[in-house]
């Protein structure tokens, strides 16, 4: 019988192993059973409680195809998190003559089969919804103690082993710099090209560019104020420059941000002193 891989890991606390973990049991099981692998759908860090993960689409698309007969997966919850959204997605499979295996979980095609499928959809569908109320109660208490819910560090901070931040002292320096500079009339050309030159880098590790700044120049945490999911709390976390200093940059980038508008060079047009009412 000719199948498909299907691999999935989401973005907490799994990465490229957990795909490796899958794809090794699914062509073991695939092995034993005497199935041809054709091809592998894998979709990195999307979770599954939605449907609309590229390569998972793509799979389903390629099942009209008629190529393969069945999907394989390490377990079902990697097919899918979500109850609904696995029945419809299956049933498209079904439509065009492709099943779904899961290379670990005994399941049969007997009606007792069916009801264990089902419940282990049921199951997998409340561990996610679990599982998200539990991440999102965790941040909601991280950002009640003004503490980092991961992510990117923004550049200049770091933070310790309770998740506090902290001024980092190879980079604070380099934020205060920035801001001194275009609230001294440097433009963002040459700021990146003065940090490039001494060899700083962003807080993805990448060279400065004019992109680099708009974001970090409106960053209230510079100046001790932590924000999350809309709430802003001052004096949270360790401040990197004044008040004024950081005014003044706002007042700045406002200004500029008006300017465009009013230095509109007038449109040239084909007919202008050719053509007249």
């Amino acid at each position: 019988m000719n199948v498909v891989i299907y691999a999935r890991y989401s973005s907490s606390g799994q990465n490229e192993t957990s795909i490796e973990g899958q794809l090794k049991q699914c062509y073991q099981y695939c092995e034993e059973q005497g199935y041809n692998v054709l091809d592998e759908y894998i979709d990195r860090a999307y979770s599954g409680r939605h449907a609309n993960r590229p390569s998972f689409t793509k799979m389903l698309r390629d099942s009209k195809k008629g190529t393969f007969e069945a999907v394989v997966v390490y377990q079902l919850d990697r097919f899918s998190r979500d109850k609904n959204d696995s029945v419809m997605s299956r049933a498209a499979l079904l439509k065009h003559g492709v099943k779904l295996i899961s290379a670990t979980e005994n399941i049969g095609d007997d009606p007792a089969g069916g009801l264990l499928e089902s419940m282990l959809e049921g199951i997998n569908e409340y561990y996610s919804r679990d599982l998200s109320r539990k991440v999102r109660r965790g941040m909601n208490l991280n950002a009640e103690k003004c503490l980092s819910n991961g992510g990117t560090i923004p550049l200049g901070f770091k933070t310790d082993e309770d998740k506090h931040y902290q001024i980092d002292p190879e980079s604070g320096h380099i934020i205060k710099k920035i801001f001194e500079m275009y609230a001294d009339g440097k433009t963002i050309s040459e700021i990146a090209d003065y940090m490039n030159g001494l060899g700083y880098k962003t807080s993805q590790g990448n060279p400065f560019n004019k992109n680099s700044f708009y974001t970090l120049l409106k960053n209230k945490k510079y100046i001790g104020t932590y924000t999350y999911n809309g709430t802003e709390v001052a004096n949270a976390i360790p401040r990197i420059i004044s008040d004024d200093l950081f005014e003044k940059v706002q007042e700045r980038l406002n200004m500029n941000k008006k300017a465009p508008a009013r230095s509109k060079s007038k449109a040239e047009y084909l007919l202008t002193t050719k053509l007249f009412c």
